[in-house]
């Protein structure tokens, strides 16, 4: 049946294909909006979501993945412009595209980057893997570098009587520096320093590459600015300043206009690559967000620790199960997205992971930040994939014990309770715990980072005298992560995929033979009715607020960073 399908499609296909050749008119360059956060595969997006949505949806990598390779399939089509603006997306995924829009060049396109504002360091960066910038007159070309920062939140605590208690395997593991300090601690602040330094000479290699520039000269190019659109063009950073509606006369040469369409205008010209079908299939799983217990969530707003865009360990090992049923498929590609979170969430799909793979091979793909409990769970993989920026590593826990008994006495309001049992009010934040609770919470921290190191050993096959200068909470680049054998290869989807194949012994290529595998629906949110949806937004954050509330040991990477 599968097989008559394709011969159909295909037949369809063919008829289109020649028609399209015969009557259709290809542009010589499709304009691609590049934007936003560019989520590593398609999010799935709710009824509510979809309608409160002001405009079309950012891209994702898998869609600017799909287009490039659609595009360079007709070779009656030269190339790409890419019209970047209101780029806030990781580095990671920055660097993934670079590597597609390096690749499509390969296959003979020609990639066209124009600027507008705000051009900061990340949308710059990305401009430097282009044949050609341009930039819009009045475009600010700020490649101001790189700066790091901590908002520390314990005096402003204070004010409100509010403290913690933190327990943490070193002073490395520092996710609860910002509730009990007002500054970097020594350890913090030496490798925020070494990450930074590390994505900066990523910045200044990429300049220097992109521009015919010595190193020395990217560097000066970063200390001078921010510089106004024709003053860049003079640094050599631009190869045109031009409005847009001037573009056709400068990419078409001499007299004749270059013709440039939109997306979705353009697809319809384009030949439609033929449909093959695979018999074995990669499933893809995947995780994104602050791990949790129960189901996957998407809150209104984001909480410390908890995050907005929470993976439930409920739903996640749900999706390995599945993908472990489906009998045409030979692998998984699991891909992570995540910070860490709750150990206990981590430690079951962590074990998901080490069953899976006696019966299939897993392959780990690690996105922006892939750290704590992230690398929790893809230590059991049999192949893990990163990209040199991901943010990786940060083996080690904490334990944060709210403390709210000074926000009590300021409002009026005096707990009495009376209880059974010695350690009955352990998580009682209405008052400062005893010296024998914080002694139980720093058993259960200890525990639970030797049980971390040790999936870490098996998983990596590494003593655990090598892990332990690698462990306690440190955070590596995923270049360095190679290099200390956290991870197995630097890399992208198209690698990952590749490898994923391999193990499968999946014959296809190309991204047909993936399949995309989720939760069955009751373990995730129903996308369906307006009611449905805000019920769970409400149920969400209450559980967000819930597992604030209580003295977890938790798997999370130091902090959250912001990079201006």
């Amino acid at each position: 049946m599968s097989l008559v399908l394709d011969l159909l499609v295909n037949l369809w296909r063919l008829l289109r294909n020649a028609w399209v050749r015969l009557a259709g008119r290809p542009p010589e360059y499709v304009a691609l909006e590049v934007s936003g956060s560019l989520p590593e595969f398609e999010p799935r997006v709710g009824l509510l979501q979809r309608r409160l949505r002001p405009g079309p949806a950012a891209p994702s990598l898998e869609r600017l993945r799909a287009c490039l390779a659609r595009i360079s399939s007709d070779d009656r089509t030269r190339g790409v412009m890419l019209r970047l603006r209101g780029l806030d997306a990781g580095w990671a995924s920055l660097e993934e595209l670079r590597r597609e829009l390096h690749a499509f060049r390969e296959r003979g396109g020609r990639v066209v980057a124009y600027l507008l504002d705000p051009v900061d360091s990340r949308s710059y960066y990305l401009a430097c893997v282009a044949d050609e910038i341009l930039a819009t007159p009045l475009a600010t070309i700020a490649v101001t570098g790189l700066r790091s920062r901590v908002n520390f939140l314990k005096d402003a605590l204070d004010r409100v009587g509010l403290e913690a208690e933190v327990i943490a395997v070193s002073p490395y593991k520092s996710a609860g520096d910002p509730y009990v300090r007002n500054d970097f601690s020594k350890e913090a602040h030496e490798q925020a320093e070494r990450l930074l330094d590390r994505r900066y000479e990523e910045l200044v290699r990429a300049i220097s590459r992109g521009r015919d520039l010595t190193l020395e000269e990217a560097r000066a190019r970063i200390d001078g600015a921010p510089y106004a659109a024709p003053d860049a063009l003079g640094k050599g950073l631009l190869d045109a300043v031009c409005y847009e509606d001037e573009l056709p006369e400068r990419l078409g040469g001499g007299e004749e206009r270059a013709r440039i369409s939109e997306w979705e205008a353009a697809r319809r010209s384009l030949r439609v690559p033929y449909r093959r079908s695979a018999r074995r299939r990669v499933g893809l799983v995947s995780l994104s967000g602050t791990i949790v217990r129960g189901r996957s969530r998407r809150l209104p707003v984001p909480l410390p620790l908890v995050g907005s865009e929470q993976a439930g360990s409920d739903a996640v090992v749900a999706a390995l199960r599945r993908a472990e049923k489906t009998r045409r498929v030979a692998a998984i590609l699991l891909h992570v997205e995540s910070p860490g979170g709750d150990a206990l969430a981590s430690d079951l799909i962590w074990r998901e992971v080490e069953r899976l793979r006696a019966r299939k091979p897993v392959v780990v793909l690690m996105g922006n930040v892939a750290a704590s409990g992230g690398y929790y769970v893809s230590a059991a993989a049999n192949h893990v994939v990163v990209r040199s920026g991901t943010v990786t590593g940060s083996i080690g826990v904490l334990s944060i014990r709210p403390v709210a008994s000074g926000l009590y006495e300021r409002i009026g309001v005096h707990p009495a309770a009376v209880h059974r049992g010695a350690r009955a009010g352990l998580l009682d934040f209405t008052r400062r715990p005893t010296a024998d609770e914080l002694r139980v919470l720093q058993d259960q921290v200890a525990f639970t980072y030797d049980q971390f190191k040790d999936r870490v050993a098996r998983g990596r096959d590494l003593q655990a005298t090598e892990l332990e200068g690698m462990a306690a909470g440190r955070v590596w680049t995923g270049a360095e992560a190679l290099d200390l054998g956290l991870a197995d290869e630097v890399g992208g989807f198209e690698e990952a995929l590749c490898k994923a194949r391999e193990l499968g012994k999946v014959e296809r290529a190309g991204s047909e033979v993936l399949l995309k595998i989720s939760a069955p629906r009751s373990v995730r949110p129903a996308p369906g009715e307006p009611a449905e949806a805000v019920r769970e937004l409400a149920d969400g954050l209450k559980a967000g607020l819930l597992a604030l509330s209580a003295a977890r040991v938790w798997a999370v990477t130091p902090y959250d960073i912001s990079e201006d």
